[in-house]
Parts: C-alpha cells; structure tokens; sequence
C-alpha cells in the first residue's frame, strides 16, 4: 500500500472514529465515505496526471481487500467508502489499534487503578466520565498506546512520595526503569500536572522540581551575617568573601548558630541574586522554585528568627506574583514584596515588555483573588518587568 493508500485509510478511520458509530456502537447504517476528489483537489488536474495513477492502484488495492468500495463516474473513481464490515482489517493494515477494543482496555486499567490524592483521583474519574461518553482523552492518554499509559499511572502514584530531591534520569531509572522513559513520556504527563494538580506551574521544570525532581543537582546561595554548623563543621557566612552555595540535601542536617541580619530576603533569579548587596540583609537565593525542601531553611529561620523582616524580589509579572503568594503561603511566614511595585514599573518604564495574552488572563486571575494595584496597573499599562533590569 503507498502513500495516497495509508492517507485515505486514515482519514477514513479517524472519520469513523469521530462517527455515531464508533461512538455510541448503533446498529443503524452509517456511510464512512470521503469524496475523491474532496480528498484530493488536484485528482483532475492534467499536471496531476502521475499522482493520480498511484491514488487509483492504491484504492482499487484496498477494494481488492474488500477494505473500500469504489463509486465510479464517467472520469474515474468518484467515492471511496469504508467497509465497516471489514473495520478490523482495515485497523490491521493501517497499523493502527482498534479504538473500540483499546478504549475497553483503558477503562479496566482506570478502573482497576487508585490514588493516594484527590486530585489524582479527580483526574482518574474524568478520565473514565469521558472514556464512557466516546470522549477524547488524547490530551492525556494515547489509546494507543497501553504501555505508556502504564507508565504515566506509576509515575502519578511515585510522585508525591518523592521526599528528597533527585534528579530527573534518576527517578525515572527507579521508577521506570530506565533512565530516559520520563523524557519520552512527559509530554502528557504534564498535561495532567499542569491540569489536575491544585498547584500553579509556571513550566516544566517548576512542576517536577515541586515534586523534589531535579534536571541537575540544586544549589542554595546565601549572603549575610549567618553563622551555621553543617555536619561539624561551624561556617560564618559574613567572613565569606563571596556567596556561600548549599545544596539542598545538607538543608535537614544545618543547624543555624546565629543571625545577626535584621532582614531575610528571598530571591527568585541568580543573576539579581549576584548583583543585589543590601546592609543588615540576609540574602538568599532557593535556586528556582522553591519546594517543601528548600523553603525549610527559610522556616528554620522564622522559627528562630520571628522578629526578623522577611521580603521577596522577583520578576513584576505572573509568574513572580504566583511564585510570592506560593512562597507566603506555604511558609506561613509574612513576606513582603520588594521593587514588585508602581514605581519600580515607572523609573523602568524604557525596559518593560507588553503583556501576551496568556499574561493578561493570569493577571487577571491573580488579580480576581488580590486586588493588588500594581496589578491593575500593568493591565491599564499593558507592562510587565525582568528583574534582572531592577537595581535595590
């Protein structure tokens, strides 16, 4: 079968698919067909001449397979209709699984699956609301294919089990297996993550780094007056020439000695983590988004430290408001924001950028739970600033 053969049984069986028929299984007498000349345009055409040749050899092929009927016309073949008598042969030579068949498979895998947390649950039962209702779930499972289906269900109930941090080939080796599979299968693994999980993602690395999975190992950047101890070893941060970088798996066993800072601030890039220098202030970079593990040192300080000021510098757009209120409502400390304002928008006005218009929706929604006048602001002004480009 060349080319114009699999073209035309394809979009035949994804009519079919999308038909009454396939959808609610009636008895009743449906015609899958697709005109030639709809299917190809040029079909009449002189210049098409060769072209057209193949398309003839490839359905009078699939007619010979009694796959197809053929309607004819005083020109050539004028339809082309589906056998559905034959459907499953003509799954068979198109290399694709028999939905009907594959949909019964997933709703027993549903079915037969639980999950620990309820928004996973909620995704399991919406999963089979739509399976029943001949829905598309294509967006999270491929019908097609069973096994990384399998695999997206063992991932969900690993992930919120995952307690340190680890790095991205190496769950996906103990949990699948293999080290590379995660890669393969993240597409609609996010999906769901981005979909179902109560949790705002601002991309893919902040999704799996809330699970504690890292694509590369995580480090902590501290600058200030701080005396620690770290597996018996006391380090004072103020005698530091330069910022002192932890990684987040010596966070359990640090043991802080002293403070002697009036102020904490939180940083949510490296490159303005480098440039700001401010007195009396313990400034700390958590090395992107800031997970259970990592936003425990800024709670072992509160803890110790509840008189001390806590603020948090970020980007003034969506994602630097969301990663704020993530980051006040997690620790429960009373953060407040810093050069995340008006008059910051103002004195950069030359290096703000315009709003897209997913900006503007979650700014919007930010906005609807809020009521910040920055935020107001920025949609009036249509602006939004890297912190990169803001001098504290």
């Amino acid at each position: 079968m060349n080319k114009y053969g699999k073209l035309v049984l394809n979009h035949l069986l994804d009519k079919y698919e999308r038909s009454v028929l396939s959808k609610q299984g009636s008895d009743k007498h449906l015609r899958i067909h697709i005109p030639v000349r709809k299917m190809f345009p040029k079909y009449d055409n002189s210049d098409y001449y060769h072209e057209r040749l193949l398309i003839d050899e490839a359905l009078h092929d699939l007619r010979e397979l009694h796959i197809v009927s053929l309607s004819m016309d005083l020109d050539g073949i004028d339809d082309i209709e589906l056998s559905l008598m034959n459907i499953e042969k003509a799954y068979q030579y198109a290399n694709r699984t028999f939905s009907l068949e594959t949909r019964k498979t997933v709703i027993q895998l549903l079915e037969q699956t639980t999950f620990s947390y309820q928004w996973l649950e909620t995704f399991r039962i919406d999963m089979l609301k739509k399976l029943s209702l001949f829905q598309s779930v294509y967006r999270y499972l491929n019908l097609d294919d069973i096994l990384e289906i399998k695999d997206i269900f063992t991932v969900l109930k690993a992930l919120p089990l995952q307690s340190h941090e680890i790095s991205l080939r190496k769950f996906s080796l103990a949990v699948l297996k293999d080290s590379k599979r995660l890669e393969v299968i993240k597409t609609r693994l996010l999906h769901i993550l981005f979909d179902y999980c109560p949790e705002s993602f601002e991309d893919e690395d902040d999704a799996f780094a809330y699970f504690n999975i890292m694509k590369n190992p995580g480090f902590l950047y501290l600058r200030g007056r701080m005396v620690i101890e770290l597996n018996g070893q006391v380090i004072d941060l103020g005698r530091l020439k330069s910022p002192f970088s932890l990684m987040s798996e010596n966070i359990e066993q640090l043991h802080i000695l002293d403070i002697q800072d009036q102020n904490v601030l939180t940083i949510e890039n490296l490159t303005s983590f480098y440039d700001t220098v401010l007195d009396n202030t313990l400034v700390i970079y958590l090395g992107g988004y800031h997970n259970a593990l990592r936003r425990s040192l800024l709670t072992k300080i509160y803890a110790l430290y509840p008189h001390l000021k806590f603020y948090h510098f970020g980007d003034i757009d969506a994602g630097g408001f969301y990663i704020y209120y993530h980051l006040k409502e997690k620790t429960q400390i009373p953060f407040e924001m810093l050069g995340m304002d008006i008059p910051t928008l103002q004195h950069y006005q030359a290096y703000c950028k315009s709003l897209t218009q997913n900006d503007r929706r979650r700014l919007e929604k930010l906005q609807e739970k809020h009521h910040l006048e920055v935020i107001s602001y920025m949609l009036t002004h249509n602006c939004k600033l890297e912190q990169e480009i803001v001098n504290l």
